[in-house]
């Protein structure tokens, strides 16, 4: 997924974006909208009714297709889009990341 595609996803609300980087690159600046979504506890998360995450994939009935953008390194990101893929959930990888998402004139959010 591109930052541009990224960007009309969110502005359509038919992306949840996930970063999965640690704590310290969220806190230092993330996409605005992206949930922090440490790799080990994805799957609980995506099993869990009552967590944000869940709620915003698979607890409301909704007119269009819900795709889930992922950010953080190659690695994490990779992984992270073969969790969701065996629980069905469509994902990609953001092409850059957060330095393409900035790098493109994007604001970064800064706050937790």
């Amino acid at each position: 997924m591109s930052v541009h595609e990224l960007a009309e996803g969110l502005e359509r609300r038919d992306v949840v974006l996930l970063d999965v980087r640690d704590a310290d690159h969220f806190a230092a600046g993330h996409i605005p909208g992206s949930l922090p979504v440490r790799l080990p506890d994805l799957p609980g998360r995506l099993r869990d009714p009552e967590d944000e995450l869940w709620v915003r994939l698979f607890g409301a009935r909704r007119p269009v297709l819900i795709r889930v953008g992922v950010v953080g390194d190659a690695e994490r990101s990779i992984d992270a889009a073969a969790i969701l893929g065996e629980v069905g959930v469509e994902s990609y990888v953001v092409a850059g990341g957060t330095r393409a998402w900035s790098a493109a004139g994007r604001p970064l959010n800064r706050r937790w």
